[in-house]
């Protein structure tokens, strides 16, 4: 379409570099103009699509130092976290604390290895190696960062409120850390296969439900709190866009090392 957005950009990229300045920039440093130009390219992932994820990549990164900044020296943002905490613990019901509880299981180390297990056995059949080496590295990274960030920041869990016991720190939350990894590499692997825009919708919106769920469970269940859950979202994103990038960029350079080639 005329009005897509790849012919948006396009548009706008092309007369940019028409602009005088550019074209004299052009003409005494082609090489880094060309490089910078290419960033903005719609016609592979490492042009504009992994411009826009090291952007978002670094934001979010940006955003989760604030809130573990702001976790270890305001006091403000402390008692939101226990004003909200609070407020959830008054309209707990226990039948919904039973459903929660079964829900807040899609977080967990287990689901981990029992989807890790169904994505291997898949990927193994298909001989997709490189896919399934970087869902297992982002939940590697996922683990290791999750541990060594509750330790390095030791924040105690909310008092009384548990409808759990839990024995390690509250920040950042790992169950909301794995579930946006997970669930979103899935959720990236089908969109994937399924390229149908419809499609692709249906698993986005599952994918968002699902994640949404885990996290409010956790603060629900007085096991965390509501930035505990926020920065574990964080962390999980940056793992995701992470495992999404190696993924494309892999793919990428596969595809141009078959056309070098003339492989199909």
């Amino acid at each position: 379409m005329k009005n897509s957005l790849s012919a948006k950009v396009r548009a706008h990229v092309q007369g940019l570099v028409q602009q005088p300045p550019v074209v004299r920039l052009r003409r005494r440093y082609p090489r880094t103009i060309h490089f910078l130009a290419n960033r903005f390219s719609t016609s592979s992932f490492i042009g504009l699509p992994l411009t826009l994820l090291i952007v978002i990549f670094l934001f979010n990164s940006m955003l989760l130092s604030e809130l573990t900044e702001e976790i270890i020296e305001s006091g403000g943002v402390v008692r939101l976290d226990e004003k909200f905490t609070a407020l959830l613990f008054g309209i707990r019901s226990n039948w919904l604390s039973q459903v929660l509880y079964l829900i807040t299981q899609l977080g967990t180390r287990a689901a981990v290895f029992l989807v890790g297990a169904i994505v291997s056995v898949l990927f193994l059949y298909r001989r997709r190696y490189i896919p399934l080496l970087a869902f297992w590295l982002v939940m590697a990274g996922v683990g290791l960062s999750v541990r060594y960030g509750k330790t390095f920041i030791s924040r105690d869990r909310p008092v009384d409120v548990a409808y759990y016991q839990e024995h390690n720190y509250s920040f950042p939350s790992g169950h909301a850390t794995t579930v946006i990894a997970l669930v979103g590499m899935v959720a990236y692997f089908l969109c994937r296969h399924y390229q149908q825009p419809a499609s692709r919708r249906i698993i986005v919106f599952f994918a968002v439900l699902l994640i949404g769920a885990v996290g409010f469970t956790r603060i629900y269940l007085g096991v965390h709190f509501l930035t505990d859950v926020l920065a574990g979202f964080m962390l999980g994103t940056l793992w995701l866009l992470l495992g999404i990038s190696l993924t494309e960029i892999a793919s990428h350079r596969k595809k141009w090392a078959n056309a070098k080639t003339g492989k199909k």
